[in-house]
């Protein structure tokens, strides 16, 4: 049974009878998700997508840096939120990508 630790121990892919999953500790909660992924690579790169969500989802003051959809190269929402292209994400609080939807 591999695992692997990034951030510090607060994301860990591990990979049990051939099902991929990673556990997210946050400041205020832990979860456990499956992932879809084959193989080490697409496992840990899926973790680090979920791990970015939990993130900014976790965070009260957010900013596009820490969103999916941020192009670090470009310094660029690719969504094309004016958020993130005219104030160099310093909104993104105000930014519907980060809200949070009701179960």
């Amino acid at each position: 049974m591999p695992s692997y630790r990034y951030h510090a121990g607060r994301m860990v892919v591990t990979e049990e009878d051939g099902l991929w999953r990673v556990k997210i500790k946050t400041k205020s909660k832990q979860v456990l998700l499956p992932l879809n992924a084959t193989e080490t690579n697409q496992a840990i790169l899926e973790a680090e997508q979920l791990y970015a969500d939990a993130r900014s989802l976790d965070n009260t003051k957010p900013r596009c840096m820490q969103c999916i959809h941020w192009e670090l190269i470009k310094a660029d929402c690719n969504v094309g939120c004016p958020e993130g292209r005219m104030t160099g994400g310093s909104f993104a609080k105000d930014c519907a990508y980060f809200w949070q939807h009701p179960d």
